[in-house]
């Protein structure tokens, strides 16, 4: 199996140096009719996808939710991934569908692993 960074990676619709992310992420909000919620995440280097998941999932989760956003059907979220010296944006379903599958998860199993994660 990839790297869980590349299966994220992989997905990006737009990348971009990090130091343009600012004028990107202005750009996405002003082309978009309903204001996106960008949820930002540094990818690290170096970690399992088990420790990536425990210290950044929970907390997206609760986040996206607290925004209005449905973790299962997050059609408003945008992710951005900074990884090394560039961003990576990823639609928010593309995201889910990459933990879904470094988790084996169908939906109805992700559903209850969102509530877990909310409930942490």
């Amino acid at each position: 199996m990839k790297d869980f960074r590349n299966l994220f990676l992989d997905r990006a619709f737009k990348i971009v140096p990090g130091v343009a992310y600012n004028q990107c992420r202005r750009e996405l909000i002003e082309q978009s009719s309903i204001v996106p919620v960008i949820y930002e995440i540094v990818l690290p280097e170096k970690s399992s996808w088990e420790e990536f998941r425990d210290k950044t999932i929970p907390l997206m989760m609760k986040y996206i939710k607290s925004q209005g956003i449905d973790p299962e059907l997050p059609k408003l979220l945008i992710v951005a991934i900074f990884y090394k010296d560039k961003c990576y944006f990823l639609e928010g379903q593309d995201f889910m569908d990459v933990i879904c599958e470094l988790e084996g998860l169908n939906s109805q199993a992700f559903h209850f692993r969102v509530l877990n994660w909310l409930s942490k």
